[in-house]
Parts: C-alpha cells; structure tokens; sequence
C-alpha cells in the first residue's frame, strides 16, 4: 500500500508520540505494512512548520533536522510537476494531493477536516489516522 500522510500529523507525532498517528508510524511503518510517499515540497512544509516559535521549547535545530532526515529516509521520494493545481484552500493541502496522485498513492491520511471533506481524489481515499488503521487490520 502506498500512502502520504500530511505533514501536520508528522508534526502531531514528533511532537505528541500518541496514538494512533504513533502506531502508523512506529509499528506499521516500521514492520513496512506500507510506503510513505514524501515530495521535497511536504519535508520543506514539516521543517518549515517545525520552526515555528511555540514549538521551539519542545526541541532543538539538531533534533529537528534530524527528524526530518528520518522522515525522508523512510519515505519514496516524489517528483511533482512544476504546475500543482489549486484544488484545496490551503496551497500545502495541494501538495499533499499531488504528491499522492503523482507517487500512484492508495491512501492519505489527515486530520484536516478540508481533506477528509474530499473523502477521496482519483483512485485515492483520504482517511483519518483512525480509519487507516481500521482499514490496515482488515488486510
């Protein structure tokens, strides 16, 4: 199975370590049950969003940078085309959706309420981190 999971929940789960994204990420990941497309666009966004001022207290640059080299390292790399269409009200949420379409993604996993409203693009269902672990325990 292949899956994005928008950059906000991997900031949940560095920040937070709770289920369920946790148990996406710690067991499923980990045991590959699927691959995590990631673009450059999404790991600038996680880096970027990880370098906001209220979360600085919880981390250091070099515990950051080395969670987004993880993150990357653990991913399939995706290329985007240069033009990403406007599809969501947040330009980040477009990335997410491009770089499912372009990497053949079977799943997103979000908690952005605009996403989950799509409930699927093309061939690709966006499920909360709840439903996708639901889903990963029928197969």
């Amino acid at each position: 199975m292949r899956v994005v999971v928008d950059p906000n929940l991997l900031v949940s789960y560095f920040l937070t370590h709770r289920r369920p994204i946790a148990q996406i990420i710690d067991v499923h990941l980990a045991h590959e049950d699927f691959t995590l497309l990631i673009c450059t666009q999404l790991l600038e966004e996680l880096d970027s969003v990880l370098q906001y001022t209220r979360f600085q207290r919880y981390f250091n640059n070099e515990t950051r940078l080395r969670f987004v080299a993880l993150i990357a390292a653990l991913s399939e790399l995706v290329d985007l085309p240069e033009n990403v269409p406007a599809i969501c009200r947040h330009p980040a949420d477009d990335w997410v959706i491009a770089t499912a379409v372009a990497g053949n993604a079977d799943v997103i996993i979000s908690g952005n309420r605009h996403l989950l409203e799509l409930k699927q693009v093309g061939k690709t269902h966006i499920l909360s981190p709840r439903l996708f672990l639901e889903r990963l325990s029928k197969i």
